[in-house]
Protein backbone atom coordinates (compact mmCIF):
# COMPACT_ATOMS: atom_id res chain seq x y z
CA UNK A 1 0.00 0.00 0.00
CA UNK A 2 1.56 3.29 -1.13
CA UNK A 3 -0.85 7.00 -0.25
CA UNK A 4 -3.44 4.50 0.35
CA UNK A 5 -3.27 3.03 -3.13
CA UNK A 6 -3.37 -1.13 -3.58
CA UNK A 7 0.21 -1.59 -5.38
CA UNK A 8 2.16 -4.47 -7.50
CA UNK A 9 5.89 -4.36 -6.50
CA UNK A 10 7.88 -4.09 -9.65
CA UNK A 11 11.63 -3.91 -8.00
CA UNK A 12 13.42 -3.80 -4.84
CA UNK A 13 17.23 -2.70 -4.24
CA UNK A 14 18.76 -2.86 -1.02
CA UNK A 15 21.92 -0.46 -0.20
CA UNK A 16 24.09 -0.95 2.67
CA UNK A 17 24.30 0.97 5.75
CA UNK A 18 26.77 3.47 5.82
CA UNK A 19 28.93 4.17 8.91
CA UNK A 20 26.43 6.05 10.83
CA UNK A 21 23.22 4.87 9.81
CA UNK A 22 20.85 1.97 8.28
CA UNK A 23 19.93 0.08 5.54
CA UNK A 24 17.78 1.69 3.24
CA UNK A 25 14.95 -0.24 0.51
CA UNK A 26 14.35 1.06 -2.37
CA UNK A 27 10.52 -0.22 -4.18
CA UNK A 28 9.31 0.53 -7.23
CA UNK A 29 5.61 -0.47 -7.50
CA UNK A 30 2.49 0.12 -9.75
CA UNK A 31 -0.58 0.85 -8.19
CA UNK A 32 -3.58 -1.59 -9.56
CA UNK A 33 -6.74 0.59 -9.35
CA UNK A 34 -4.36 3.49 -11.18
CA UNK A 35 -2.08 1.94 -12.93
CA UNK A 36 0.51 4.82 -11.91
CA UNK A 37 4.46 4.41 -10.69
CA UNK A 38 5.62 5.08 -7.76
CA UNK A 39 8.92 4.88 -5.81
CA UNK A 40 9.73 4.42 -2.21
CA UNK A 41 12.66 4.51 0.27
CA UNK A 42 12.80 3.35 3.80
CA UNK A 43 14.65 1.86 6.49
CA UNK A 44 14.90 -2.15 5.72
CA UNK A 45 13.51 -2.39 9.21
CA UNK A 46 10.39 -1.04 8.58
CA UNK A 47 6.79 -2.39 8.44
CA UNK A 48 4.91 -1.70 5.53
CA UNK A 49 1.02 -2.15 5.18
CA UNK A 50 -0.26 -4.90 3.48
CA UNK A 51 -3.85 -5.12 2.29
CA UNK A 52 -6.15 -8.07 2.81
CA UNK A 53 -6.97 -9.57 -1.23
CA UNK A 54 -10.41 -11.03 -0.95
CA UNK A 55 -11.14 -13.39 -4.15
CA UNK A 56 -14.20 -14.71 -5.06
CA UNK A 57 -16.37 -15.76 -8.10
CA UNK A 58 -19.69 -14.19 -9.36
CA UNK A 59 -22.29 -13.85 -11.65
CA UNK A 60 -23.08 -10.84 -14.32
CA UNK A 61 -26.25 -9.49 -13.25
CA UNK A 62 -26.10 -6.48 -15.75
CA UNK A 63 -23.80 -4.57 -17.64
CA UNK A 64 -24.51 -0.81 -18.50
CA UNK A 65 -22.53 1.80 -20.38
CA UNK A 66 -20.41 2.89 -17.14
CA UNK A 67 -21.02 -0.34 -14.82
CA UNK A 68 -20.98 -3.40 -14.16
CA UNK A 69 -23.48 -5.10 -11.32
CA UNK A 70 -22.09 -8.75 -10.10
CA UNK A 71 -23.39 -10.71 -7.70
CA UNK A 72 -21.46 -12.40 -5.02
CA UNK A 73 -21.61 -16.61 -5.47
CA UNK A 74 -20.96 -17.11 -2.16
CA UNK A 75 -22.70 -14.12 -0.04
CA UNK A 76 -25.14 -13.23 -2.60
CA UNK A 77 -24.24 -9.91 -2.55
CA UNK A 78 -24.80 -7.32 -5.41
CA UNK A 79 -21.80 -5.01 -6.35
CA UNK A 80 -21.39 -2.15 -8.58
CA UNK A 81 -17.95 -1.57 -10.25
CA UNK A 82 -16.78 0.27 -12.50
CA UNK A 83 -14.97 -1.10 -16.10
CA UNK A 84 -11.78 -2.49 -15.79
CA UNK A 85 -8.71 -0.59 -17.73
CA UNK A 86 -7.74 -3.58 -19.34
CA UNK A 87 -8.65 -3.80 -23.13
CA UNK A 88 -9.09 -7.95 -23.11
CA UNK A 89 -11.48 -7.94 -20.26
CA UNK A 90 -13.15 -5.22 -21.36
CA UNK A 91 -13.43 -6.65 -25.07
CA UNK A 92 -15.01 -9.91 -23.35
CA UNK A 93 -17.23 -7.63 -21.41
CA UNK A 94 -18.74 -5.77 -24.02
CA UNK A 95 -19.39 -9.07 -26.39
CA UNK A 96 -20.77 -10.31 -23.58
CA UNK A 97 -22.97 -7.28 -23.23
CA UNK A 98 -24.36 -7.99 -26.34
CA UNK A 99 -25.69 -11.61 -25.85
CA UNK A 100 -27.47 -11.88 -22.69
CA UNK A 101 -27.45 -15.71 -23.57
CA UNK A 102 -23.46 -15.56 -23.36
CA UNK A 103 -23.44 -13.42 -20.22
CA UNK A 104 -25.98 -15.93 -18.23
CA UNK A 105 -23.33 -18.63 -18.92
CA UNK A 106 -20.66 -16.37 -17.72
CA UNK A 107 -19.00 -15.66 -14.33
CA UNK A 108 -16.29 -13.70 -13.03
CA UNK A 109 -13.43 -13.51 -10.73
CA UNK A 110 -12.94 -10.45 -8.74
CA UNK A 111 -10.47 -9.36 -5.88
CA UNK A 112 -12.23 -6.68 -3.09
CA UNK A 113 -8.99 -4.89 -1.44
CA UNK A 114 -8.91 -1.54 -0.13
CA UNK A 115 -12.46 -0.97 -0.14
CA UNK A 116 -12.64 -1.30 -3.93
CA UNK A 117 -13.22 -4.24 -6.14
CA UNK A 118 -11.30 -5.43 -9.61
CA UNK A 119 -12.73 -7.63 -12.16
CA UNK A 120 -9.63 -10.17 -12.46
CA UNK A 121 -11.13 -12.47 -15.08
CA UNK A 122 -14.35 -13.59 -16.94
CA UNK A 123 -14.87 -17.26 -17.51
CA UNK A 124 -17.48 -19.34 -19.23
CA UNK A 125 -19.70 -22.02 -16.66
Amino acid sequence: MNEGEPCQIKSTERSKSGKHGHAKVRVVCVGIFDNNKRSLTFPSGSMVEVPEIIKGNAQINFIEDNLINIMNLETYESIDIEWPKNEELVGKLKELQKDPNKMSASQIEFWQLAGKTLINRVFQN
